[in-house]
């Protein structure tokens, strides 16, 4: 099959890669559509460690080719993919927490080959390429109405947001938000925000192109800001005595201690956004002293299972519209040049097309 492999060098497709079949408790899924996320540019710039080669790409739609035995996903069924590959028996996958699960943390053996050498699966999932094979519990199944584009982006990007707005911060009607970046993540962390309430969404980016796609979605206010210590000035002139609620979307030390700066007197930091291996916080710890808090959030917080259905549901009723933040679907071979946007902030969320898309 065809695959997009990361040498260590770029991305290339690859024609030569196999995939073995689905063992017990897996599937193979035939993917139609995958999402370019910053994350999967990670490994790339070296912000994360990741051996070579490698199929990336975590982001993904697509449909059941195959279950190994005791699977009871059936062939057919069109699935979003998530990274969370969890035990099921421990107490936080029995009380609904999967993201605490131990087991979603270790690494499995990649299904990927080349001429008899392992070629690495990244996050457990490796979704650029046209056939993967997962654990069962990495997919959700998801409606035909909803478009792989969208689709796709429900697994990651707008989970993770939703998840840390609605879920991990509780964010209430009324409120006030910072969000800082306005790439994938962070412009879905603003629909939320906006779908919650919220009476006050300020956004920060260095580019100022990204202003017109972050009022759509539902900013209130936009700060162009090259430097970390632009910001809180700036947002204590918008929002007087601080904002009840800060996501941090870039993976940026310095953009998250704005943001704990920014807060008002009870107010709490969430991290979306994947700082580099290594990266630490200068923090003035008595900017925590007024109940401010500091909160980690990973894929959400939430259970996909539960979320990714309900956030399917909004979408077809009309109550959540994704489709501003398409910005190019491109065949694989058009990889490189969507790198090459997102890393220079000309694209909010590129796809690539590895099938029939609807």
């Amino acid at each position: 099959m065809r695959a997009l492999v990361w040498d260590g060098t770029g991305l290339h497709v690859d024609s030569t890669i196999e995939v073995r079949p689905p063992g017990p408790g897996e599937v193979a899924v035939d993917i139609t559509m995958a999402g370019l996320c910053h994350s999967d540019v990670s490994p790339m710039e070296g912000r994360i460690p990741q051996p070579a080669p490698a199929v990336l790409g975590h982001e993904a739609v697509g449909v059941v080719a195959a279950a190994g035995p005791g699977a009871g996903v059936p062939v057919g069924q069109r699935v979003v993919l998530t990274v969370l590959r969890r035990c099921g028996e421990c107490r936080h996958c029995r009380e609904g927490r999967p993201t605490l699960c131990p087991a979603s943390g270790r690494p499995v053996a990649s299904p990927f080959s080349r001429d008899g050498e392992v070629v690495h699966q990244f996050v457990r999932l490796g979704a650029f390429a046209e056939r993967i094979v997962v654990a069962q519990e990495q997919v959700v199944a998801m409606p035909a109405e909803i478009p792989d584009p969208v689709a796709a982006m429900l697994g990651c990007a707008t989970v993770t947001a939703f998840g840390a707005v609605e879920d991990r911060a509780r964010l209430r009607a009324g409120e006030s938000v910072l969000v800082t970046g306005a790439g994938g993540i962070g412009l879905n962390a603003v629909l939320a925000a906006r779908a919650a309430g919220a009476e006050r969404i300020v956004v920060v980016d260095r580019n100022p192109a990204k202003e017109r796609i972050a009022r759509t979605c539902g900013a209130t206010d936009f700060i162009i800001a090259s430097d970390p210590s632009q910001i809180t000035p700036a947002v204590r002139d918008l929002v007087p005595g601080g904002v009840d609620a800060a996501f941090e979307c870039a993976g940026h030390t310095g953009l998250l201690d704005a943001a704990i700066r920014s807060l008002a007197w009870g107010g709490q930091v969430v991290v979306l956004g994947l700082p580099p291996a290594g990266a630490t916080l200068d923090l003035e710890v008595r900017e925590l002293f007024h109940d401010k808090s500091l909160l980690g959030c990973r894929m959400g917080s939430v259970d996909p299972h539960r979320k990714l259905p309900d956030l399917a549901e909004r979408v077809l009723r009309g109550e959540l519209d994704l489709t501003p933040l398409v910005s190019a679907v491109v065949p694989m071979e058009g990889a490189a040049q969507l790198v090459d946007d997102l890393r220079n902030g000309r694209i909010d969320r590129g796809f690539l097309r590895f099938g029939s898309t609807s």
